[in-house]
């Protein structure tokens, strides 16, 4: 770090001169690094972006994946043995693969609605996720809870449409709704922010009277094109309590809210009343509450009680009252304290969502706006190889979802997001993947634009990877692997504060996740777990040993997969799917050679049709560099600092791939 001498700070426009040197054990060569901005020329090439999709091509996988329609025509979605299936249809395991739509992408035309339906089946989803819809649901509600109704109108034909088509629907109860003070019993002027609203509702009536008011509205009012309340509609498979409202997410706002102080002193009053210690406990809510220290422990523990009870309060209201029978979650990210999978163990729980990223933004300056920073490294050169530690919040018993990933723009690494994540999410066995997102407004999803950080409607790159996931997840291309490692977590780890031992649920050594299915349990380990772990052994200092040992004769990726984190390397081999990534070099899969001769690639080949890819009558190439903006501005050659975005053409870097297919 450096600054000026003295207590002066920093001010914009000011230059100052900085006197160092550097010494190295071995001779230093000196690169001047400078920003960078794309433009059009031999390197890179304009792309003109199709939105839509010609029925019967190639890119049509409409009938490559499984489908049917109208979307609820088996029966409600139901958890069965750790996974999903059809009430009509059980013991038939489902998979669902698709995307977000966010803002006003959720409020389009009913023609709109036809078209983007159609577009969605074409590209092979199956569901959708309608996500930061609540906001402009209520605009012009005084306390944000009494709908609009232009907007449902406009809802309510977009749900038609992808009932008609097929598409199965998941919501959140609370996203982004900005509640005034006032509306809550708050003696204060102006709105919550948003991530205080999530935490008041497990402590503020007022708060949780508000949530309650909301999902009345929504799921109480009846869809006119299919008659149905959406409360009552099966193609609404999944409901999510409150999007990210993992309570240790926010402890900084708590320590801001009055209502927290109180609750917290409330419960150390009831422990100490009941005996159970905590006399030495601060009342004072803790700075850090995953330092390890006895205060933490305890804050943790009330954060797991809270969030128990708010979860129960909230599913007998949509239960009992609302008589409805969607699958419900809650707490899909971010931060995972170990005892958090005791709440996700309870009934309010009927599923665990979970949410992820590669290369997603850092702000610099200000939220939201640039400059922005991401790695924008190779993902396979790292002990997790391209995978999140996410696999290890699955419960045993209980289905598991990502209702957000990505690979985020405008890495140049996204373009293997597609056949990373469905690789992994096949390897485990995983019930839903939706992709964050396919828009962010209306206008983007019918007209082209340029790249941003998560839309695919705006990015071909990110688009084109949808296909690998397809394929090898929804359609099943690569098969769950065969052996399970379970975590076993005592139920204590909630109950009682546990100073030194209160770690993250997922462990340092996630990469056992591409040999053996992982998963944590609460108290015993399923029978058919292959090997188990008590929470002790799994995160002592020994527990990456003990955990690669248990799993090393395993092959990776059941076979299919090899991975070489020096080389950063990928390579998938399937019956219907074979392909690759390399920054360059031969690789082989299957019955496919390629080498990447220049820029980093991704190049698979799948079957469009029921035979292996060596027999197969049509098959799918896809051979994916990069694609960037015009004019994009990054301020190094490692393009890790995001400048301007720039506009359109689309430009596609120009890569050469020398490919032979024995067929």
């Amino acid at each position: 770090r450096i600054a000026p001498p003295g207590d002066s700070k920093l001010v914009r426009g000011e230059t100052f001169a900085v006197d160092f040197a550097l010494k190295g054990p071995e001779p230093l060569a000196l690169v001047h690094d400078a920003p960078v901005t794309i433009t059009a020329g031999e390197d890179w090439i304009p792309l003109r972006q199709s939105l839509d999709i010609a029925p019967g091509s190639a890119l049509d996988f409409s009938k490559l994946v499984p489908w049917h329609a109208p979307a609820g025509a088996h029966g409600r979605v139901v958890a069965e043995n750790g996974g999903f299936a059809f009430e009509k249809l059980p013991g038939v395991r489902q998979r669902f693969y698709g995307a977000n739509l966010c803002f006003s992408a959720n409020y389009v035309s009913a023609e709109e609605a036809r078209t983007l339906a159609t577009r969605f089946r074409r590209i092979g989803y199956n569901t959708v996720r309608l996500h930061h819809h609540d906001n402009l649901l209520v605009e012009g509600s005084p306390d944000k809870t009494a709908v609009n109704a232009e907007r449902f109108a406009q809802l309510d034909a977009l749900m038609a449409a992808f009932i008609d088509n097929g598409i199965y629907v998941t919501t959140d109860l609370f996203v982004s709704r900005s509640i005034p003070w006032r509306s809550i019993g708050e003696n204060r002027d102006g709105t919550i922010p948003m991530n205080e609203f999530k935490v008041l509702c497990a402590v503020h009536p007022g708060a949780m009277a508000n949530w309650k008011a909301f999902a009345r509205e929504f799921l109480d009012h009846v869809n006119p094109h299919t008659g149905r309340r959406y409360a009552d509609e099966p193609a609404l498979a999944w409901i999510s309590l409150i999007n990210e409202g993992n309570l240790g997410n926010y402890v900084t706002a708590q320590r801001g809210l009055p209502k927290y102080a109180e609750a917290w002193q409330r419960w150390l009053t009831a422990k100490r009343a009941a005996g159970s210690g905590f006399s030495e406990i601060p009342e004072t809510i803790p700075e850090n509450i995953y330092d390890g220290s006895e205060h933490a422990a305890a804050y943790l523990q009330f954060l797991n009680e809270t969030e128990t009870a708010m979860v129960a309060e909230m599913t007998a209201f949509l239960r009992d009252d609302l008589k409805c029978r969607a699958l419900l979650t809650n707490a899909n990210g971010w931060v995972n304290p170990i005892c958090g999978q005791v709440a996700r163990q309870s009934d309010g729980y009927d599923y665990v969502d979970e949410h992820y990223y590669i290369d997603h933004p850092q702000f610099l300056e200000k939220s939201w706006s640039l400059p922005s920073r991401c790695p924008n490294e190779n993902p396979f050169m790292n002990a997790a190889m391209g995978m999140r530690p996410n696999a290890f919040v699955r419960l045993a018993g209980k289905p598991f979802t990502i209702s957000e990933y990505n690979y985020s723009g405008p890495g140049r690494y996204r373009g293997v997001g597609g056949i990373a994540t469905g690789a992994i999410a096949a390897l485990q066995d995983w019930s839903v993947l939706w992709r964050f997102a396919y828009s962010h407004s209306r206008e983007n999803m019918f007209r082209p634009a340029h790249i941003g950080y998560f839309n695919i409607s705006d990015d071909p790159l990110m688009l084109a990877s949808e296909r690998a996931s397809l394929c090898l997840f929804l359609r099943g291309d690569a098969r769950p692997l065969d052996s399970t490692l379970t975590v076993v977590i005592p139920r204590t780890a909630a109950t009682d504060a546990q100073p030194g031992r209160m770690p993250f649920i997922a462990p340092d050594w996630t990469d056992v996740a591409w040999k053996t299915r992982v998963q944590t349990a609460i108290d015993q380990a399923p029978a058919e777990s292959t090997w188990r772990l008590d929470a002790a052994t799994a995160y002592s200092p020994d527990g990456a040993a003990q955990a690669r040992r248990l799993v090393d004769a395993q092959p990776f990726g059941g076979g299919a997969i090899r991975v070489d984190a020096t080389r950063g390397t990928f390579v998938i081999d399937t019956p219907r799917t074979v392909g690759a990534f390399a920054e360059n070099g031969r690789m082989k899969a299957g019955c496919l050679e390629v080498d990447i001769l220049d820029a980093p690639a991704t190049v698979w080949v799948s079957a469009l049709d029921d035979h292996p890819c060596a027999s197969s009558a049509r098959l799918l190439l896809t051979h994916l560099t990069d694609v960037q903006n015009t004019n994009i501005r990054y301020a190094e050659h490692a393009r890790r600092t995001l400048l301007e975005w720039g506009g359109l053409p689309h430009l596609v870097q120009r890569g050469r791939a020398e490919i032979a297919l024995t067929l």
